[in-house]
């Protein structure tokens, strides 16, 4: 009798032993033994350390870039997203500052900013990391987020060579009250342009129309909006800012330059001082002349909500002058909730979300 034959073990599908492959990169990833911004083995070494065809290596890899964790460039080979450093696994948020972590520089805007992050992102279950620049190359603080597998970075300098680097990185990140105009990357910033626009229109609405700009006018993005949005509004009223009115305090004195202004001859009836130490140098230059606000002279400033009460504590007995206002907590919200949309699609085009700014009527 012929002995029966037994039949040989069919193969496993490709398609399962892909998603097996897939599973154990995924697993590697996901315990940082391949690092977000490396390059996975190429198909033919993971096909030669597994024993399986290429195509099935190929059919894993394509996995694990349609999940958002890696990306497949040509010629280059498969690099590891950031997306693979998962926030629930305990991988930071990095709040990357420009200045060195012993300098006593977290002014109010960015110490309020920077306490509105802590709480989004603990609400949110998630932890953070401050990382400081104060000089260091930009390779060495990307090194540094990479081992700490810093998922996203929210950084408050936009120097170019660092954005780009962080560009080229994959690594999701937003500017957050800092930007340039060619910036490559998402930004979160205060409505400079709707500020200035709201501030003189205020002003003009009052009845004024010999209005003075007192402040730095090209000196940032900020200044050249804010400048913009109040040009823009005069304009729409049939006037202009005259240079003779144009107080540009880059590098200057700010008190001295505002008592020199409102000693003229042809003072202004109104001031446009949109930055809180503006505001308060003409405020002071107004005491000294004896110039009551809102009666003698018109101001308008400018300073974060957070920090209103302690803005108008300034002035002392005086009026506080109509300001324009918004939310460093806002801020927070909308920087975070942008990262993680950006980690769920990597490949949405850098977007600029402006925060509200509104005249804040004063006392």
């Amino acid at each position: 009798m012929r002995s029966p034959t037994v039949p040989k073990p069919m193969p496993p599908r490709t398609g399962r032993t892909a998603a097996r492959l897939a599973a154990l990169l995924r697993s590697r990833i996901a315990d940082g033994h391949v690092a977000a911004g490396d390059f996975l083995p190429t198909e033919r070494e993971l096909a030669g350390e597994h024993g399986l065809a290429r195509m099935t290596v190929r059919r894993a890899l394509r996995t694990l870039e349609r999940e958002g964790l890696v990306a497949i460039e040509a010629r280059h080979g498969c690099r590891v997203l950031a997306a693979a450093n998962d926030p629930r696994r305990g991988c930071p948020l990095a709040h990357v500052f420009s200045t060195g972590a012993d300098e006593p520089v977290l002014d109010g805007l960015h110490q309020h900013i920077h306490l509105a992050l802590q709480s989004v992102v603990a609400r949110r279950g998630w932890s953070m990391l401050e990382v400081h620049m104060s000089g260091r190359p930009g390779a060495e603080v990307l090194e540094q987020l990479r081992t700490a597998r810093a998922w996203g970075l929210i950084l408050d300098a936009a120097d170019p060579k660092l954005l780009e680097l962080i560009r080229a990185s994959g690594v999701p990140a937003v500017l957050v009250d800092a930007w340039t105009e060619d910036s490559p990357l998402d930004a979160v910033l205060q409505n400079s342009y709707q500020g200035g626009f709201l501030a003189a229109r205020h002003l003009l609405e009052r009845g004024h129309q010999r209005i003075a700009w007192f402040g730095p006018v090209a000196e940032s993005s900020f200044s050249r909006e804010r400048f913009g949005g109040a040009a823009a509004a005069m304009a729409a009223a049939g006037l202009d800012l005259p240079l003779s009115q144009r107080i540009d305090t880059s590098g200057r004195d700010s008190e001295a330059a505002a008592l020199e202004l409102l000693s003229r001859p042809d003072r202004p009836a109104a001031v446009l001082a949109l930055w809180r130490s503006q505001a308060l140098a003409v405020a002071a230059a107004a005491r000294r002349l004896k110039l009551v606000l809102g009666r003698d002279l018109d101001v308008v400033g400018w300073v974060i909500e957070e920090q209103y009460d302690a803005y108008a504590a300034e002035f002392d007995e005086a009026p506080v002058p109509p300001t324009i206002v918004w939310s460093s907590a806002d801020m927070a919200r909308m920087a975070v909730a942008r990262l993680a949309d950006r980690m769920a699609d990597p490949k949405l085009p850098p977007m600029r979300i402006n925060v509200a700014s509104r005249l804040r009527m004063g006392r």
